[in-house]
């Protein structure tokens, strides 16, 4: 089985394994930020693969939504929103803004980003293909190792957009099922015209600026989020304790999908030919994983 197939079934089966937790849990809210995340994930990207010459997905997926060249493949739309969901779990531990909660959200989501897209262009001839890009490790303010700026930060864009709309809806979601429809949609469709405006206009900005637009912006947002995380954790540091049964689903989710990335990256030489990078990869997974086992009572976890 080639790698694109293996992280396809893999993603599978964390979804699955997901929505049956949430359905035990029976946490409302983490639901509809699921579909509403999930609605936004394919729409914009059927609307990026017809709309776009930006980049064509693979032939290799076992399921897809459309003809060749502009076919999508159908976990993709899943995994944003169980990573919505997986990065919300988190994020919700450390503050109790809607604000703050949405935007550690995209830094976890978009932080993984910074691993699987390095790995998945380049595996099995590419999970995708950026169309008209040569690739290659150069790190500079148009590429990161072949990866365009903006598609980074359209993740800091669209899951901040579609947690926070999850979140300040919820009081209109349980008065009843229309409403809680009506508001799965109105978080997706608006995380989707968030993401159209904020990448139209980057992309605009990156003509004029030879694309240090996207560059600055992704890097200024990223640091900016990651001292305020930090700052929370310091802040309430005398409450947390580590509790590794807590929260067993979220910590084999993440466990999972950063053991795959880190496993790509090793098969690539990636922790060869750039050690700095790959300390980074591993950086990142750790935290993520300790967050995910780390428990604190200063906020209350409510549905």
């Amino acid at each position: 089985m080639n790698w694109i197939n293996a992280f396809e079934i893999i993603c599978y089966l964390l979804t699955v394994l997901l929505l049956g937790d949430i359905a035990k849990r029976r946490n409302r809210v983490e639901l509809r930020l699921f579909l509403a995340a999930t609605l936004a994930g394919f729409i914009l990207e059927i609307l990026a693969v017809r709309a776009t010459d930006i980049y064509h997905y693979s032939n290799d997926y076992f399921l897809s939504i459309g003809a060749p060249p502009n076919q999508f493949p159908v976990f993709g739309g899943l995994m944003w929103g169980a990573l919505a969901v997986c990065g919300f779990r988190i994020a919700r531990k450390f503050s109790e803004s809607f604000f703050e909660i949405s935007l550690f959200t995209g830094w976890l989501v978009v932080s993984m980003d910074l691993l699987l897209d390095v790995a998945a262009i380049r595996l099995n001839e590419g999970f995708w293909i950026w169309d008209g890009r040569v690739l290659s490790w150069d790190i500079n303010h148009h590429v990161f190792m072949s990866v365009i700026w903006v598609n980074f930060l359209g993740y800091l864009f669209e899951t901040p957009a579609v947690v926070y709309l999850t979140l300040r809806l919820n009081k209109l979601a349980e008065k009843s099922r229309l409403m809680a429809i009506l508001t799965v949609l109105g978080a997706g469709l608006g995380a989707v015209v968030t993401v159209g405006v904020g990448s139209s206009l980057s992309l605009l900005l990156n003509k004029i600026s030879d694309e240090w637009f996207a560059f600055v912006a992704f890097l200024v947002l990223w640091m900016a989020i990651l001292v305020k995380l930090v700052a929370q954790i310091a802040r309430h540091w005398h409450t947390l304790t580590l509790r590794v049964n807590q929260d067993f689903v979220l910590g084999i989710f993440w466990a999972v999908i950063y053991g795959y990335c880190l496993a790509a990256l090793w098969a690539l030489g990636v922790f060869h030919t750039n050690i700095a990078y790959g300390l980074f990869a591993v950086f990142i997974a750790l935290a993520t994983l300790l967050m995910s086992f780390v428990s604190t009572n200063a906020y209350a976890e409510s549905d």
